[in-house]
């Protein structure tokens, strides 16, 4: 066997120990549970992946829909934007906030409401902004790439929130186990010293 082959038997031996070894039923109890919880971990990849593909299909939907409703425009500040602020340690502190503008709606009529405007903005700046097809403002649209990554993130997400629980549940009976080993040394440790003293 070549040095990779050693390594995992020996892990397969601390998971697994032999029954003629020195290990308790407890060690027995952890290395299975230990094993256990790996497989459950792998076993829950798909079913997450399913998941996040299942999200990815919903708002693939609601994407292309906003697409098709929503275009860019850009609107005129008929307002100052809010004003730069400065942090001690940090300068420079960049901020946003609705300012009133005006813009074209798709059909040419002129609107005037308010849009989101950066710090040091002023009156008579341009900012770009989102439309629907009345020419009310809106938020922009969800993109192919913005779709793939929420469904990427909440996929791993579940899966992360997963291993936390199983990660959690094995801390839990192992610090049961191990306090449990601990009682049994200290009764041991009792006994002998007690045979000891007769002795």
């Amino acid at each position: 066997m070549g040095p990779s082959a050693n390594r995992l038997w020996r892990w397969w031996r601390l998971l697994v120990p032999r029954r003629r070894s020195v290990a308790r039923s407890s060690d027995r109890v952890q290395a299975a549970l230990l094993l256990v919880s790996v497989l459950i971990g792998l076993a829950a990849i798909p079913f997450c992946a399913a998941a996040g593909s299942e999200l990815y299909a919903r708002q693939k939907q609601v994407s292309v829909h906003q697409l098709a409703d929503r275009s860019p425009a850009t609107a005129t500040l008929l307002a100052d934007g809010p004003p730069v602020t400065f942090g001690g340690r940090s300068g420079v502190l960049a901020g946003s906030a609705p300012t009133e503008a005006t813009w074209r709606a798709p059909d040419g009529s002129r609107r005037v409401g308010m849009v989101t405007a950066e710090s040091g903005t002023h009156r008579g700046d341009q900012v770009p902004t989102w439309i629907d097809r009345s020419g009310q403002v809106v938020a922009p649209p969800l993109t192919g790439p913005g779709v793939l990554a929420d469904a990427v993130c909440a996929g791993l997400s579940l899966w992360v929130a997963s291993c936390s629980v199983l990660a959690l549940l094995c801390a839990a009976v192992v610090f049961g186990l191990n306090r449990r080993r601990w009682a049994e040394w200290q009764r041991e440790w009792d006994d002998y010293q007690a045979k000891r003293m007769r002795s």
